[in-house]
């Protein structure tokens, strides 16, 4: 309302001005003498170009939607693709390329419906096949590493895809198990997927940059890098790419052959800093209207300053840490040394001294504002200094004193180790959880700082894995299997780094992932969750925190703010409605 308004003085302002012809004079005095004619003030020019600058510290490397994997790659691939459905700021699944969906009866089969007259940047038609080339590219094993690949594994024929060696397998091979993966167009407007057992969940990965359209032709001209280059993207999205400079700028500009119409900001620009200090200053210079990337140790500083104090936007992240126990590794395989770990880590400190003050204490996994997330019910057993000694001791790990009294028999316990990649700000943290640690239970906790390639090594080898270390995550679509199923199960990446292997956590997630109502599927996943938590792979410590600095200017971004903001602020709300308010930019706003 305060963009129409401000939109409304403006053409009021110019029809004022339309009713005064050329400029006045004055009229001749008694004596017949002249007088100078009056000539208003040069007005500074309006600027009439709708221009929103977002500065990063975070670059993208490959914009290939089949093989994005950093956050700062798919949120500018989600200006330029759209997938079949999408996401909204609520983590709520809506049409996109398609208007409608539906899941078999029997739950092994989806089928997507595209809305009528589609078409990519350059006006060509899209068709269902695009969708269906799109699938069958993100699950190619020829492309090398693809990070979202196993997100396809439920189609059928993946796995047997997936477990092809494009280095020990001929082309002719993979291309029969590409084309018997379930995945079909079955007209211009209808594309079915298969899968290899009841599915319920299939749409959010339909929301995912893997059903991103990519246009072949460009592909197959220059297979390495065409997708380095703007000419190179023909996508469906509500931009396109104007320019693309490596660590310097990418600007979009708006796609008129979209299919909701051509959006109302005429250009979108992302310029990269060094680092967050050189971000801050071009913002509080007025260089850019929406700052990311911000910094904790930046916080005072933004405090200080009424006006950027009064811009920032903070708000929950879809972003979770804890600190993991090797549960494969003594004392950690012991179910009763997690939950007294768990009652001993003081995570209100952790936020405090380590973090900064950005997030809050949280025991449970799923964040605040993901779909299905529990948020104020109690999760891991929390800070709790003399539960947690009782709860070694009762455990077995009790030892009596020379006075008679009885404590933790460290011996008992075991060596604690802390293994962390070496730096200062690690130091920092993982220090204060060793003095913390060692003060709550009484017993040594030793540090191990090792070097980045040392820590995967040891990561990758059952027998070197750290005991202890801190783990974080950040959601990549808004669901509770995301959450869940691809982490916690027994084989995947996470559980397997923790040691974890729990089979009845693994049933009550089969059930949640085939259940093709959504109400038992939500039931079966919150059940899930609290197995989880009561069995204490690791102490669920924080959720972090968004932090944007945002023009007043600006409109439309702010009331979309979502949990799942990683790149930027309101980037899963409506961007062909985002705007600017003219009348309020700074005198150095851009002109053209």
């Amino acid at each position: 309302m305060g963009s129409m308004r401000a939109l409304a003085c403006l053409i009021l302002a110019c029809l004022i001005a339309a009713c005064v012809g050329a400029p006045m004079t004055a009229p001749a005095s008694p004596t017949g003498a002249s007088t100078p004619t009056l000539v208003p003030p040069t007005p500074t020019p309006i600027p009439r170009v709708k221009v929103l600058r977002i500065g990063h510290t975070r670059a993208p490397d490959v914009l290939d939607p089949a093989r994005a994997a950093t956050s700062a790659e798919l949120a500018t691939l989600r200006l330029v693709y759209e997938g079949l459905l999408a996401f909204d700021a609520r983590g709520n699944i809506v049409p996109a390329s398609a208007d409608r969906w539906e899941l078999a009866k029997d739950g092994m089969a989806m089928t997507f419906h595209l809305r009528e007259g589609l078409a990519r940047a350059d006006g060509t038609a899209l068709t269902a096949k695009d969708f269906e080339l799109a699938l069958r590219r993100a699950l190619d094993p020829r492309l090398g590493y693809r990070h979202y690949a196993s997100a396809l594994r439920d189609l059928k024929g993946a796995l047997e895809l997936d477990a092809l060696d494009p280095t020990k397998t001929n082309a002719e091979q993979i291309a029969k198990s590409l084309a018997n993966i379930g995945v079909q167009a079955t007209d211009d407007r209808t594309l079915v997927v298969t899968f290899r057992k009841p599915t319920g969940y299939w749409q959010f990965v339909a929301a995912t940059a893997l059903t991103f359209p990519a246009d072949p032709q460009p592909i197959e001209r220059d297979p390495d890098f065409w997708w380095g280059k703007p000419e190179g993207h023909n996508g469906n999205g509500a931009f396109v790419f104007r320019s693309i400079e490596p660590n310097r700028r990418i600007v979009f500009a708006p796609n008129a052959n979209y299919w909701r119409g051509k959006p109302k900001l005429e250009r979108i620009e992302f310029l990269y800093y060094a680092d967050a200090s050189a971000a801050l200053d071009a913002y509080a210079r007025g260089e850019v209207d929406l700052l990311a990337g911000i910094a904790p140790e930046t916080l005072p500083a933004i405090a200080a300053n009424a006006a950027l104090n009064a811009d920032l936007r903070r708000y929950p992240a879809a972003r979770v840490y804890a600190l993991g126990f090797n549960a494969a590794r003594q004392p950690f395989d012991d179910k009763n040394v997690r939950v007294a770990f768990s009652q001993a880590f003081d995570r209100a400190g952790w936020v405090r001294e380590v973090m900064r003050g950005v997030g809050k204490p949280y025991t449970r996994w799923i964040p605040p504002g993901v779909p299905g997330a529990s948020a104020e019910t109690p999760g891991a057993p929390a800070f709790d200094p003399t539960a947690a000694a009782l709860t070694l001791m009762n455990g077995g790990y009790a030892a009596k004193t020379a006075t008679g009294n009885i404590q933790v028999d460290c011996a008992k316990l075991g060596e604690i180790k802390l293994t962390f990649l070496n730096s200062p700000a690690n130091q920092t943290a993982y220090q204060f959880l060793a003095n913390h640690l060692a003060g709550v239970l009484g017993c040594p906790v030793l540090l191990e700082p090792v070097e980045p390639t040392a820590f995967v090594a040891a990561s990758r080898d059952a027998k070197t894995r750290p005991q202890i270390f801190i783990a974080s995550y950040q959601q990549n679509y808004p669901h509770p299997r995301e959450w869940l199923t691809g982490l916690w199960t027994c084989g995947s990446e996470l559980a397997i780094r923790l040691g974890y292997c729990n089979r009845d956590l693994d049933a009550r997630l089969e059930q949640a992932d085939r259940a093709t109502d959504a109400f038992s599927a939500a039931q079966l996943y919150q059940q899930a969750e609290d197995l989880l938590l009561a069995d204490a792979p690791a102490a669920f410590a924080n959720y972090g925190e968004n932090l944007y600095l945002v023009k007043p200017y600006v409109r439309g971004l702010q009331e979309h703010l979502a949990s799942g903001d990683v790149y930027w602020a309101g980037e899963w709300g409506p961007l062909w409605l985002y705007d600017i308010d003219l009348a309020r930019v700074p005198a150095n706003y851009p002109q053209q």
